[in-house]
């Protein structure tokens, strides 16, 4: 994602977080806010140009989301459903019951399980799929009545693309989980329901970890303009919680570790980093794309060449013993939730469309937060 430097002028560059791990280079090469809009403007895929256009025309409109006389705070009114592929394993839901029992107790009539028949099938577009489903939506925001605001894809991007869940996320508020084995998602179904359903109680804290790599334009933006400035803002609003921040020179890979599952680990995790990024000829790529470079690189300037494990943080640096439960955690870094299979930006900037994964995936750092078998976290919003 980009950082604009202060006071951006016509000719400042806008940097981008992430870090080619086989190389030490940066993915992408700084450019102008004019050429970035440039690019953006190339978007070509009629579905996402229809989604534009109609927000654009609806900016007149109180509600984007849900609509008029919804309160999304509650589930009852606003639902929930989850969306399978149309032939996925009939086991994942099982595994997934307790969660399943939960929503439906919390949303009544207004819960929603789409599979089989009326599951997503290959192919198709969100308003194809809206149209398709049994109470069918059209454009406008979304009606609980017919299709419940609170949607949860249930597969990996290869069953259900990110394009679809891009085009769905405009009315609706999308999350997506997806695991290698059912014992994950039995283990998330089960944290979700002891979470919301038990005595958990969390204190109301929330940790920041902003990364300043030593003459690294991103990292040192996103930590100062971003970062600091966030948790500044939450503090004067939220009176009633405790914020612990780790920046800069504090940013490193022992101190996420103990903010990550560790004896630090709050209710609420903001990171600011580099996303991890590997090509596809990386035996690296699929384990540790998106997992985040933390402040043990020494910069683009005193480090040249491949990046080791010993200065990010993946998937396989959460011990099993880790405390996790009830935890939401927010990556501010490149391929921190997933990868497409294609390049969806560069090739407009920079060349033609190409192939930078084998298949598009989900970043095993939030798998296995989420899917941790002694009770994971609620949550992990991130880029793809």
């Amino acid at each position: 994602m980009p950082d604009p430097t202060p006071d951006q002028g016509a000719d400042e560059l806008l940097y981008f977080n992430g870090i080619n791990g086989e190389s030490g280079e940066y993915d992408l090469p700084p450019m102008s806010a004019a050429e970035l809009s440039n690019f953006i403007k190339g978007e070509s895929s009629p579905e996402n140009l229809s989604e534009l256009r109609y927000r654009h025309e609806s900016k007149g409109l109180k509600h984007l989301g849900v609509k008029e006389g919804v309160d999304p705070k509650r589930l009852d009114e606003s639902g929930w459903g989850i969306v399978f592929a149309h032939d996925a394993d009939p086991a994942i839901q099982e595994a997934l019951g307790p969660l399943l029992q939960l929503r439906q107790g919390q949303t009544g009539e207004r819960f929603r399980l789409y599979a089989d028949g009326d599951g997503y099938r290959p192919g198709e577009s969100k308003s194809a799929w809206l149209a398709r489903a049994p109470r069918k939506m059209g454009p406008g925001p979304a009606d609980p009545d017919k299709v419940p605001y609170y949607l949860l894809i249930c597969g990996s991007p290869e069953q259900i693309p990110y394009r679809f869940q891009t085009q769905l996320d405009v009315q609706y508020a999308v999350g997506r989980i997806h695991f290698d084995t059912l014992d994950e998602y039995a283990n998330y179904a089960r944290s979700v329901a002891e979470a919301e359903g038990g005595s958990l109680k969390l204190p109301r804290r929330m940790g920041f970890l902003g990364v300043a790599n030593p003459m690294d334009q991103a990292t040192n933006l996103s930590a100062k303009q971003l970062v600091a400035p966030l948790q500044d803002q939450l503090a004067r609003e939220l009176g009633d919680w405790t914020f612990e921040a780790a920046m800069a020179e504090e940013a490193t890979k022992a101190r996420l570790a103990r903010m990550l599952g560790g004896e630090e680990t709050p209710s609420l995790l903001f990171t600011a980093s580099h996303g991890m990024d590997f090509p596809m000829t990386s035996k690296r790529q699929i384990p540790h794309q998106g997992a985040l470079l933390c402040q043990d690189w020494p910069g683009p300037e005193q480090w040249r060449g491949a990046i080791p494990q010993d200065f990010y943080f993946a998937a396989d640096d959460v011990g099993d013993d880790a405390q996790l439960l009830g935890t939401l955690a927010f990556f501010f870094a490149c391929y921190g939730a997933g990868t497409p299979r294609l390049d969806d930006f560069a090739h407009q900037a920079f060349r033609e469309r190409a192939a930078i994964a084998p298949h598009a995936f989900v970043a095993q750092l939030p798998q296995r937060l989420i899917g941790h078998p002694k009770g994971g976290a609620l949550a992990v919003v991130g880029h793809v």
